[in-house]
């Protein structure tokens, strides 16, 4: 007969292993089996909780990229001030013909004819007015107008970006959550297993190949902790990034677990921030054509708007190209003092050439409405790209969650729980059920990433359209 110790221990190994599936989904501040060996120091601020809405609001406000595009627009709002002024009248006052030395022996000569000298002091005072012609300045505002609205379609883009990017890194922190999880799980239950054949193997009831075998496998399962960890870890600094809190101290230092000195299976911890981020990859699935997502994007991507303006504001820069070669006039009236007489007059100024100068100024907006036009019909191919690109991706991982809900999951569960009675009586060792254990882990892992490559296709089919989908 075995000894007493080591029935209790196959009997709460076999336990611990019926009620994994459940335990596996449920947040825990640390691991029972390894408490005795860590020692833990607690943040000394509580980690606030960050849902997906919370976040898009903070990066609706504090997002650089966002920001800076706003100050872009502030920038053409105060161009387009500038450029709808009409000019402004401009005085020119002078005083010539001194005569030398002689002004300084007659100072009176200075308002008085000097009939003693041909020359005379002379003051004059002019205010000249230009007109343009032409509608430049309707024009001007037209095209500023425009501008600044191809900006804040702009604005818009960079919005759309970003939002993009949160969501990806949102969620991404979710599935690297989900899955640490399953990992610590993992290493848990071999952790349990190894203790178990360590007192088999003392006791002389197994060899201790089992053992070796159990030690080499827990060394995939280290590393399986410690990628998702790093991935948790950045895609969480991602989001504090994107929602404009990039300088924010480490949420690793929220709690940090000290592994005893000795034990090779304590693990760098990250349950006080493990709860950071409040959000599931559950999502009611969506079914979308591919005609309705085309019209769609032609019709709401804001890059696409805001290339529609800016070649309306370059039609309008070829008719104020167009329009310099009507002449400008600028109209003065002016007041004179020669010597003792006062005297008025008017002057009209107008430019002889211009023709050469404005097929110039045609050329070159000619040039940039060219530009302009390519540019458009560069971003509504890309949106058509980006649209067919995303409903690929929409389709495939719709499939592929589909196996998952389809039976993969329950076939996983069964053929864990035929192991598991196997080894209850005796038919099967107790490799071959922990072997089903760990097949039923990585299925749990592999249906966490299809409904996150499912969640994430149909983000990207918003970021393709410019419109919500996801409900």
């Amino acid at each position: 007969m075995m000894p007493q110790t080591l029935l209790l221990a196959i009997g709460a190994l076999v336990v611990g292993l019926t009620v994994t599936p459940v335990i596996a989904q449920i947040p825990r501040a640390s691991d029972p089996d390894t408490d005795s060996s860590r020692t833990s120091i607690p943040a000394s601020q509580p980690t606030t909780r960050l849902s997906l809405q919370s976040a898009t609001d903070l990066l609706i406000k504090n997002n650089l990229s966002v920001i800076a595009a706003r100050y872009n627009v502030d920038i053409l709002r105060a161009q387009r001030i500038a450029l709808g002024l009409r000019p402004r009248p401009a005085i020119t006052v002078s005083a010539t013909q001194f005569a030398v030395p002689g002004v300084f022996r007659h100072p009176a000569n200075l308002i008085h004819s000097n009939t003693s000298s041909a020359a005379n002091t002379t003051y004059l005072v002019e205010v000249d007015q230009l007109f343009e012609r032409g509608n430049k300045r309707e024009l001007r505002v037209s095209q500023a107008n425009l501008n600044t609205q191809a900006a804040e379609a702009q604005v818009k883009d960079a919005l759309r970006q970003q939002l993009f990017q949160l969501r990806q890194a949102f969620f991404t922190t979710v599935l690297a959550r989900e899955n640490l999880r399953v990992a610590r799980e993992n290493l848990n239950h071999f952790t349990v297993t190894e203790r178990i054949l360590f007192a088999q193997v003392k006791e002389g009831y197994t060899a201790g190949v089992d053992l070796k075998r159990v030690q080499l496998q827990q060394l995939q399962f280290h590393s399986d902790v410690s990628r998702a960890e790093q991935s948790y870890q950045q895609s969480l600094r991602d989001i504090l990034n994107l929602t404009g809190s990039g300088d924010a101290p480490s949420l690793a230092n929220t709690t940090h677990m000290i592994g005893a000195a000795g034990t090779p299976n304590a693990l760098p911890g990250l349950d006080g921030s493990l709860e950071v981020v409040d959000g599931d990859l559950e999502i009611i699935p969506t079914l979308l054509w591919i005609d309705d997502l085309r019209s769609m994007a032609l019709a709401n991507r804001p890059d696409i708007r805001a290339a529609e303006l800016s070649l309306e504001a370059a039609q309008k820069g070829v008719e104020l190209a167009e329009a310099q070669r009507t002449r400008d006039v600028t109209v003065g009236v002016q007041y004179s003092r020669t010597g003792g007489d006062n005297t008025v007059g008017a002057v009209v100024t107008t430019p002889l050439a211009t023709r050469r100068f404005a097929n110039s100024a045609v050329a070159q907006a000619t040039a940039v409405k060219l530009q302009a036009e390519a540019l458009l019909r560069l971003t509504r191919t890309q949106a058509l790209t980006d649209v067919e690109k995303a409903f690929t991706a929409y389709n495939v991982s719709r499939e592929r969650l589909r196996l998952f809900t389809g039976g993969a999951l329950s076939m996983a569960a069964d053929v864990r729980h035929i192991e598991e009675i196997a080894y209850r009586d005796g038919a099967k060792g107790l490799l071959d059920y922990l072997d089903a254990q760990r097949t039923y882990n990585q299925t749990l892992v592999d249906y966490n990433q299809a409904r996150f490559d499912f969640l994430m296709s149909l983000y990207q089919l918003e970021f393709a359209t410019g419109s919500a989908i996801v409900k």
